[in-house]
């Protein structure tokens, strides 16, 4: 008799969490070389955003790693156009 091969799968992976994760892997690889510029260099990414995301993931673990929720164009108390009109 064969043996069944069983593949272990971690839970699904959304878009924001491969993004976390190859931001991850950006401060991983800066650890292991010990220069951040070269890490950069070899992932395509400048020094600022290092900075930022690892600052992030301090703070914040690996979600402070995940995109940020796009800011709203409209704020929720803003006075509507037709009222600016009149006080003017």
């Amino acid at each position: 008799m064969g043996q069944s091969s069983t593949v272990k799968r971690g839970p699904p992976r959304d878009a924001a969490s491969k993004v976390a994760q190859q931001r991850m892997s950006v401060l991983e690889l800066a650890r292991e070389l010990g220069n951040v510029a070269e890490a950069c260099r070899q992932r395509g990414m400048d020094r600022a955003s290092f900075y930022e995301w690892k600052r992030r993931f301090q703070t914040q673990g690996f979600d402070g790693l995940k995109d940020l929720p796009p800011i709203h164009k409209s704020h929720p108390q803003t006075t509507a156009p037709e009222v600016v009109e009149k006080i003017k």
